[in-house]
């Protein structure tokens, strides 16, 4: 059976595009998935994106209720910055600008999630957008140490 996180050529890779985006770790967290058997489902995903020839982007987890409560987040996303790290390839550190949202600009979760407390909405959604395709730009123009320190700091309108 394959497993839904994998990435599958059909989907996307069968489209040949120049960039992917992958948004992982938040059912694994939800679902409580065995950290080393997703590790490994990543890493097969990880090699099966990369072989496209496609730039790569990995977004970790969301930063709500529902996934900073569980005991194995943290070790998610630590699990997915170190695989970027160990395969050249860029994360969007997703679960730090809403954790930072949160603890530090002291926004309600309302704010940035949608009704049902998990998935964000759409002002979010935008600003993650913005955030995204500046790491993007940047990535694009400077050294990657350059570009992640140009972003630094950088959270909300």
């Amino acid at each position: 059976m394959r497993k839904k996180c994998l990435p599958d050529s059909t989907d996307v890779i069968a489209e040949k595009p120049d960039l992917i985006i992958w948004q992982v770790g938040t059912n694994a967290i939800l679902n409580q998935v065995d950290r080393a058997e997703h590790a490994r489902l990543l890493r097969i995903g990880i090699v099966r994106l990369m072989a496209s020839d496609a730039d790569v982007v990995l977004v970790d987890p969301q930063y709500v209720p529902r996934t900073a409560s569980k005991p194995g987040t943290a070790a998610m996303v630590d699990l997915i910055g170190s695989l970027a790290r160990e395969t050249g390839i860029g994360v969007f550190r997703r679960f730090a600008i809403m954790r930072h949202w949160s603890n530090v600009e002291h926004l309600p979760f309302g704010k940035f999630t949608s009704p049902d407390g998990l998935h964000m909405n759409d002002w979010s959604y935008g600003l993650m957008a913005e955030l995204l395709a500046d790491a993007i730009a940047e990535a694009a123009v400077f050294p990657f140490h350059t570009a992640r320190t140009r972003l630094a700091g950088r959270t909300r309108s």
